[in-house]
């Protein structure tokens, strides 16, 4: 006796388009699930760039004010959305969601500082607007890089050790001068040591990587080129 098969011709034919119904619908629920996500890093971005802006119209002459000061000063240095970007990055689940998060991030912070500039204060300073325009445009891809400094060995160590390289080359003078943003930039810099490097092999690979980095820095005036004046 011949057996049946288990499914007819009509029978997979609802099974593949029943298949592709629920591919097409994960597919859906992920597209909507970056879109929330990358408004989420926008409206925080809205949120910082508010508060930078904000902190520097505060008057110094109170505690509140002293405070603010602060909060202006270490804003508008670059160490902060540097170490703000670089967390971003690697909690991201991939590069590509690294770099589009981090310029969602940035395209928010910087419309909210320099509109609030402009329209409460009648004033657009074009010069700073275009240099920090094009350092948002460029941080996807730095973001895109920093995120393989999750993972071990030599190419992971070099991609953790650019943002403490550069932070540490800011702060380094904070046991001279004693400015609160050294201060920052070097705890920064100390702080991404500590949480992105997740074995003693791989520390023994950062840190030469780490000092290279603050040497050239150090020594050459391409921190002074690329972030003069910021």
């Amino acid at each position: 006796m011949k057996r049946q098969p288990l499914f007819n011709k009509e029978g997979d034919q609802i099974r593949d388009v029943l298949r592709n119904f629920k591919v097409n619908d994960m597919s859906k629920r992920t597209e909507k699930h970056t879109f929330n996500y990358l408004g989420v890093y926008f409206i925080f971005g809205i949120f910082l760039g508010t508060i930078a802006k904000y902190s520097d119209t505060v008057s110094f002459n109170s505690e509140s004010g002293m405070v603010f000061t602060i909060i202006s000063d270490i804003t508008t240095s670059i160490g902060m959305w540097v170490i703000l970007a670089t967390l971003i990055s690697v909690s991201s689940r991939s590069p590509k969601y690294a770099a589009i998060k981090v310029l969602a991030f940035f395209v928010g912070m910087l419309l909210s500082y320099y509109i609030y500039s402009q329209v409460l204060f009648g004033f657009f300073p074009t010069y700073y607007f275009l240099r920090w325009c094009a350092i948002g445009l460029v941080s996807p891809i730095g973001a895109y890089i920093v995120w393989f400094s999750r993972r071990e060995g030599w190419g992971p160590a070099i991609c953790v050790s650019l943002p403490i390289g550069f932070l540490l080359t800011q702060g380094y003078s904070f046991f001279y001068v004693f400015s609160m943003v050294k201060g920052f930039d070097l705890f920064a810099a100390l702080f991404l040591l500590v949480i992105m490097t997740k074995s003693k092999t791989q520390y023994l690979k950062v840190i030469p990587i780490v000092i290279l980095i603050f040497i050239i820095l150090r020594n050459t005036f391409l921190l002074s080129y690329l972030f003069g004046g910021l």
